[in-house]
C-alpha cells in the first residue's frame, strides 16, 4: 500500500513535520496576490519550489511517486496533445503549485512557446 508524505516517521516527528508543511503553505499564500492574477507569480513559484524541495529531502521515495512522477505524465499529455494538434495554440491549465515544473519543462520542448506568468 502507498504510503503517505510523513507516514514512514514516529508520530511525534509527523506533527512536527505537518506544522512545517502547514508553514510553507502559508508562506505561499502570503504571495497568492503579486500577479495580476492569484497564484500567478515567479514569487509564489520560488517558495513553492522551495517547499517540494523539502518534502523531497523528507520523504524522497514519496515524493519520486507523489509529484515527480505525475510532473513527467503530464509534460507527456502536453506533448501528445502537441503532436495532435500540429500547430495550434494549446492552454494547459493545472493546480498552481505545479507552475514552478510545468514552466521550467515547457521551455525545454522545442515547439513550445510558453507564455507565464499570465498577465
Amino acid at each position: 500500500m502507498f504510503k503517505g508524505r510523513f507516514d514512514s516517521f514516529p508520530q511525534h516527528k509527523k506533527e512536527e513535520l505537518d506544522a512545517e508543511l502547514s508553514r510553507w503553505t502559508a508562506r505561499q499564500l502570503e504571495t497568492w496576490d503579486r500577479g495580476s492574477i492569484p497564484v500567478n507569480s515567479l514569487d509564489y513559484d520560488r517558495i513553492t519550489r522551495e517547499k517540494y524541495e523539502w518534502l523531497h529531502s523528507m520523504s524522497p521515495d514519496v515524493e519520486d511517486i507523489n509529484w515527480n512522477a505525475r510532473h513527467f505524465i503530464m509534460l507527456q499529455r502536453v506533448k501528445n496533445a502537441i503532436q495532435a494538434h500540429e500547430g495550434k495554440r494549446i492552454l494547459c491549465v493545472h493546480g498552481a503549485d505545479h507552475n514552478y515544473w510545468y514552466h521550467s519543462a515547457l521551455q525545454k520542448v522545442p515547439q513550445v512557446q510558453v507564455v507565464y506568468p499570465l498577465r
